[in-house]
């Protein structure tokens, strides 16, 4: 299955906060006012997956939790983001 169509299953869209190199950025934002990204970067034979949520006031993003930042082998990416994006952070 497309990158796009797991994280999609899930509520993430294409995000245009900003571009990384061979990565794809989505966001998706939770009833709690929470905002998760999900970066996903190509590195060889391997993907590296960040993923934080944050939460917006008064103009400013503050973290909710720790970052996740994983480097999984690209064959197994599509389990991993199905395991760690079934339910909303924060």
């Amino acid at each position: 299955m497309k990158l796009s169509d797991v994280v999609a299953q899930h509520g993430f869209q294409p995000s245009d906060l900003g571009e990384i190199h061979n990565a794809k950025l989505y966001q998706r934002e939770n009833p709690d006012g929470a905002l998760e990204l999900l970066c996903v970067q190509k590195i060889g034979n391997v993907m590296k997956v960040n993923h934080i949520a944050l939460l917006q006031m008064m103009g400013m993003m503050l973290p909710m939790n720790e970052p996740l930042d994983q480097i999984v082998p690209k064959e197994q990416v599509e389990g991993f983001l199905n395991t760690i994006l079934t339910q909303p952070s924060g």
